[in-house]
């Protein structure tokens, strides 16, 4: 069973904010701050083989795991330094702030 991880930008006013910083559903803003979290998650993922951390499909608002197990290893990996279970979770307790701003930049370069 895989795993797919949604992430939603909330707090904001999307009539005005949304098209002008290409916040928009499969917006690349969406895509940019997916592809972020999925940079960052790496060195959270369970690692044997690596397979894990290398099959997956990343979109606009999502981060999907594609193997099997991927689910099991979310809920249950005891892990060993970093890595392990609720790997996104840890990210962001980790990390959040610079996620943030990095997604912050790019939607002031890449403004309408």
């Amino acid at each position: 069973m895989s795993v797919t991880l949604k992430y939603e930008l909330k707090d904001f006013d999307k009539n005005k904010i949304v098209n002008k910083f290409n916040m928009q559903d499969k917006g690349s803003a969406q895509l940019f701050l997916a592809n972020e979290c999925f940079r960052r998650m790496t060195k959270y993922v369970p690692k044997d083989t690596g397979m894990l951390s290398t099959t997956v499909t990343v979109k606009a608002g999502s981060v999907t795991y594609e193997q099997p197990y991927a689910h099991r290893q979310y809920t249950t990996n005891k892990g060993k330094g970093l890595r392990g279970k609720y790997w996104d979770q840890k990210m962001l307790s980790a990390e959040k702030p610079l996620l943030v701003n990095d997604v912050t930049k790019y939607v002031k370069e890449h403004k309408k």
